[in-house]
């Protein structure tokens, strides 16, 4: 924020205590004061500085711009009264008056007359010394009353840097609001990818997600042999009676034609066929042993190696 700008939102403020303040050790500033030991001071003494100048504001409804335009016309006061120069008790009060007088006939098309200045004053003042104040002013400044923008700044300079400051913090704070989305959306992403990366090892091990372990392997093919030691020990029967005399479960060299004749027949479906009740024979086909089911002999599993 620019100097400007900050003035332009300072004369939208309303007039404060710290501005009273301000204007009141300004212009304490300018001259000393020698204390008398007169009769009328003692009788009439003056009300504290900033006491007249809160009643100056409250009588005369001025603004900010305007009152605090009189700072101009201190700092220009101060430079032109000597320092070794002395003042009555109701100097300061003289002097902030003619310059808020100024400041009010400069910037504005109409403002309070002299008369109702002196009223304003609660008594303090008569018009015949308000107008000799004005005068003596313009002298001290030599009719030159204006004001610039850069006299503002510099005068108003305390009231002008806590504001830029106030403005770059805002900034700064929402930028910082406008950051931290984006970065808790970075740590989101980062925590989702985590789980979806364990989650996903997990899967690709088998040892570790199967409840299968050595033992139950073992078991498994120590099973798989004994069923096939039984299939090998049991004795020759002959042809089961619930197949038929017509049935043959291997082809032979002697009844190929008769068995070709009888396999082109339809297959009844009147009545299923149990084969859970058949036991495996061995025909006179020339066979030494009992045939072995290739399906059920023990085969080898891939894991053994893994777990040895």
């Amino acid at each position: 924020m620019s100097n400007y700008e900050a003035l332009l939102k300072f004369n939208r403020k309303t007039v404060s205590k710290e501005m009273v303040q301000y204007l009141a050790s300004t212009t304490a500033s300018i001259i000393k004061i020698k204390k008398t030991n007169s009769m009328i001071d003692i009788a009439l003494p003056a009300p504290p500085l900033t006491k007249f100048i809160n009643g100056l504001i409250k009588h005369s409804n001025v603004q900010t711009p305007t009152l605090m335009a009189t700072s101009v016309y201190l700092a220009k006061l101060r430079s032109i009264i000597p320092s070794n120069v002395y003042g009555i008790e109701t100097t300061r009060h003289r002097i902030f008056l003619g310059c808020l007088i100024l400041a009010a006939k400069t910037l504005n098309d109409s403002s309070p007359l002299n008369k109702h200045w002196a009223e304003y004053t609660d008594g303090l003042l008569v018009l015949r010394e308000v107008n000799t104040i004005e005068r003596e002013l313009l002298e001290y400044f030599d009719w030159d009353v204006t004001i610039s923008t850069d006299d503002l700044i510099t005068s108003l300079s305390p009231f002008l840097k806590p504001i830029k400051q106030e403005k770059l913090h805002k900034v700064q704070r929402d930028r910082h609001m406008l950051d931290v989305p984006s970065a808790q959306g970075k740590v989101m992403v980062n925590k989702s990818s985590l789980i979806h990366s364990r989650s996903s090892s997990n899967m690709s091990i088998p040892s570790l997600a199967s409840t299968s372990t050595l033992s139950t392997l073992e078991s498994r093919r120590s099973n798989l042999s004994n069923y096939s030691n039984r299939i090998q020990a049991l004795p020759e029967l002959s042809e089961p009676n619930c197949c038929g005399k017509d049935y043959s479960p291997r082809a032979s060299n002697v009844d190929s034609k008769h068995n070709d004749k009888e396999n082109k027949r339809p297959i009844s479906t009147s009545k299923p066929f149990n084969f859970s009740k058949v036991r495996p024979v061995i025909l006179k086909t020339g066979l030494d042993g009992p045939m072995i089911n290739e399906d059920l002999r023990p085969k080898k599993s891939n894991w053994s190696t893994f777990f040895k």
